[in-house]
């Protein structure tokens, strides 16, 4: 466990992860045999929203606890960041050792208290992330939880390849009638209808793509493969805790800048206000938005991770876990990775 200002570094015998107090963001996943970290994404005080630019920057991997994107104009007024509040103050360090810690942090605004606990495996590149949201007001309230790892430079470029397992989706510009602009992963369309691969897309087009998780699988996942890094990212999570994923690339000059591995409770990126006037509770059958009683706890969990490719590696078709070993498909030669074990509790909402 090393300490620098706000940043906490833990590591074991293959990797290196860090995470920042100052927002809570994980700014740092890298091996220590390959030293590109994937989640160097950060975004300067300039390009944050207004109502942001008082508290910390988007960075690495955030949190967006209580809500996913813009508040509405009067919780604008009142002081509320876009993405939720915790990812915008500070953080407190509870407990620590070599592998793990458990962190901390109260969103008075949102009025919801946000407790972490990450756990390293002792020998390879994965951890165990846990969180609890629990409404500190006196008051029930709408919410909504979104993981939200960005991927960039040097680990982002024209080569690296997305897969998931996402199904049906919608372009997030039009939001407002999600089921009439419906898309289907891999493929997508921008303003013109002209289709593109959202695994590799060379359409220079900025947009968020929202899909639902597999209703099929028991869980969610997420990879990103660099082969000029030869180098996997992935996450994995229970699709009970997260049904959506949401995946935002943002080109600038015609070259890929940020790709967004997002996967959470909601797809729509809306104040709950306009959600509710144009009746999209539910989209594809699956909730945008949930709801969090006065005091109620509320548990979820996912695990991330990092594997070398290798020189004749083909990319991932799927990742599945059985008996708690996530396992990672390799495309066309069907090959099977073990990556480690996760072991994500049943755990139930009080």
């Amino acid at each position: 466990m090393l300490i620098t200002d706000t940043k906490i570094q833990l590591q074991n015998k293959t990797s290196v992860l860090e995470a920042d107090l100052h927002g809570g963001a994980i700014t740092d996943f890298h091996l220590k045999e390959n030293p590109v970290n994937p989640l160097s994404f950060r975004f300067s005080k300039d390009r944050m929203p207004a109502n942001n630019k008082a508290g910390a920057a988007y960075q690495g991997h955030f949190i967006c606890a209580g809500r996913w994107g813009e508040p509405s104009t009067g919780e604008i007024n009142t002081g509320i960041p876009n993405h939720g509040e915790p990812a915008n103050i500070e953080w407190q360090l509870n407990e620590n050792d070599e592998t793990g810690l458990a962190m901390e942090t109260t969103a008075h605004l949102e009025g919801l208290h946000v407790q972490r606990k990450m756990q390293m495996n002792e020998h390879v590149a994965l951890c165990h992330v846990t969180e609890t949201i629990t409404n500190i007001n006196p008051l029930g309230r709408l919410y909504q939880i979104v993981q939200h790892p960005t991927i960039a430079v040097p680990f982002l470029d024209g080569t690296t390849v997305i897969n998931c397992n996402a199904t049906t989706g919608f372009n997030y510009l039009y939001g407002d009638q999600p089921s009439k602009h419906i898309v289907n992963w891999p493929v997508a369309t921008d303003d013109n209808k002209n289709a593109f691969d959202l695994r590799n897309p060379q359409k220079n087009y900025n947009s968020v793509f929202s899909f639902i998780v597999d209703p099929k699988d028991n869980y969610g996942w997420l990879t990103a493969y660099s082969p000029a890094h030869q180098l996997v990212l992935g996450y994995v999570w229970q699709r009970k805790d997260y049904s959506w994923i949401n995946l935002w690339q943002h080109f600038e000059n015609g070259i890929i800048k940020y790709r967004g591995l997002e996967f959470g409770t909601t797809g729509l990126h809306q104040p709950f206000q306009k959600i509710i006037e144009n009746n999209n509770l539910e989209v594809f059958n699956e909730p945008t938005v949930a709801y969090i009683d006065a005091g109620e706890q509320v548990t979820k969990e996912y695990a991330c991770f990092l594997f070398p490719g290798g020189n004749n590696f083909r990319g991932i078709e799927q990742i599945e876990i059985n008996d708690g070993v996530i396992t990672a498909v390799e495309k066309d030669s069907g090959k099977h990775i073990d990556i480690g074990n996760v072991n994500f509790t049943n755990h139930h909402e009080k």
